[in-house]
């Protein structure tokens, strides 16, 4: 009788593995299971648990699959990710297991995308390309962070890459693996598919697993998981719950935007005392009806909380073959005049539609540009939410900038990348911007990315 998973881990390779973790692998490894989908949150030793299997079938299971081979021929077992760089890192956590075991004197050739041992297993690093992974031998698959797989055409993305595995691996019949391993992402794509599936107990051969974090990894403390739930709750329920996203969300709810209004003031004046730290963003447009305002947004940071000291919204009085524009002159002397007051620390324009406002004064005021890229929306505006779900900011009632808001609408992809609207309720969201900019620029020390984080 073959040793089961968690005790081939514990005695060959010396892991004492958690409980979850060791359940999972033994459940994986039953006779009729050759393909298994685990939704797990972050944290969760999904990436070991995935070296262990792969070693568990290199010489646990080895008889099985060198029986469904010519003699002398290899077999495979890949690991499969985004990147060829994400796919070898997850080799190397196979490589790391075998240089600390006994099976290291197996190894008789290896290179940064291929470990070759002794008994013809060869484990493999291969990207999403559906042509990396034609003419294999595929014992077994690991594909890494499947849900953030692009789905791309009949080569490349998630589905490219595993259309084009399953063949191979069919030729080992029941005992060919698949396993699938993501922090779950969004409720469409091969992943969440195949995890309906496997959950939907239509198909014994597969296996579904959905765990959050504090059910696969005890070692997690309380206090870091209601740290991280209070910072963020949507981003908790994802990375750590491991719960599917909807496709579309509000930024913040409208209850936590309605917490953090300040009824005992309107837009503050400079205080002397802040002079040098104060944040200026301005979000440029050419006004109008039915379009965005030029608008601008004064921040400051105070014991800890953002404090939103004022809006401020261009007129379009200026005409321009026979159409209302902002008049710039009037816009540049306006932040110069502003300067005077608050004394800046950074003024943040969109260096796409302020080029010449920013020419003209870079070289007396301490100018910033930004180029507002899906990497720099998501880190803006992730630090909004966080702020605002932390209770970190201070904002005055001002009715236009709170609807814009409220109404903030995040369309995430499959990519694991995502974008934000002003919303289906009016689709404007120029004051919004504006103090996102501002967040970005009075945040900057602040590691403010969490998608990244997600998927790594």
């Amino acid at each position: 009788m073959n040793l089961t998973c968690s005790q081939f881990a514990k005695h060959a390779l010396g892991l004492e593995l958690y409980p979850s973790q060791a359940r999972i692998l033994d459940e994986f490894f039953q006779p009729g299971k050759s393909h298994a989908v685990w939704a797990l949150g972050r944290r969760s030793g999904k990436t070991l648990m995935a070296a262990v299997a792969c070693l568990y079938m290199c010489f646990v299971l080895e008889e099985e699959y060198r029986r469904k081979v010519r003699k002398g021929e290899r077999w495979y077992v890949v690991t499969v990710a985004n990147s060829q760089d994400q796919a070898r890192i997850a080799l190397n956590n196979i490589r790391q297991l075998i240089i600390e075991s006994p099976f290291a004197q197996e190894i008789v050739r290896e290179t940064a995308d291929i470990i070759e041992l002794s008994n013809n297993c060869v484990f493999k690093a291969i990207p999403t390309s559906g042509r990396a992974a034609r003419g294999l031998a595929c014992a077994g698959a690991v594909f890494d962070e499947l849900a953030f797989a692009t789905e791309g055409d009949a080569n490349s993305g998630g589905r490219g890459i595993y259309d084009a595995l399953s063949p191979a691996i069919a030729q080992f019949g029941g005992k060919g693996r698949i396993l699938e391993l993501s922090s779950p992402w969004l409720t469409d794509g091969i992943f969440y598919q195949h995890f309906k599936e496997a959950s939907s107990g239509r198909f014994p051969f597969m296996q579904a697993v959905n765990l959050p974090t504090w059910e696969m990894n005890p070692n997690i403390s309380q206090e870091f998981l209601d740290t991280e739930r209070q910072r963020d709750p949507e981003k908790f329920k994802v990375e750590y719950g491991a719960q599917f996203a909807s496709n579309l969300s509000a930024l913040v709810n409208s209850d936590v935007i309605d917490a953090c209004i300040d009824d005992r003031r309107a837009a503050l004046p400079p205080r002397p005392e802040f002079q040098g730290a104060y944040v200026l963003a301005l979000d440029p447009a050419r006004g109008g009806v039915g379009r965005d305002d030029y608008t601008a947004c004064i921040v400051h940071y105070e014991n800890g909380t953002l404090v939103v000291d004022k809006f401020h919204s261009f007129v379009a009085d200026f005409e321009i073959n026979g159409r209302m524009e902002v008049n710039i002159n009037a816009v540049e002397d306006w932040i110069k005049e502003q300067h005077r007051l608050y004394v800046f620390d950074t003024i943040v324009m969109d260096q796409f539609n302020s080029a010449g406002t920013i020419q003209s004064l870079a070289s007396d005021l301490p100018i910033t540009e930004l180029t507002w890229t899906v990497s720099s929306k998501m880190k803006a505006f992730s630090k909004m939410r966080e702020l605002f779900n932390a209770g970190q900011i201070n904002i005055y009632r001002h009715e236009k900038a709170l609807m814009q808001l409220k109404n903030l609408t995040v369309i995430y992809k499959p990519s694991g990348q995502w974008s934000v609207t002003g919303g289906k309720a009016t689709g404007i969201d120029d004051l919004a911007f504006a103090m996102a900019g501002a967040i970005l620029a009075a945040s900057k020390d602040d590691d403010i990315g969490w998608i990244e984080s997600l998927i790594s």
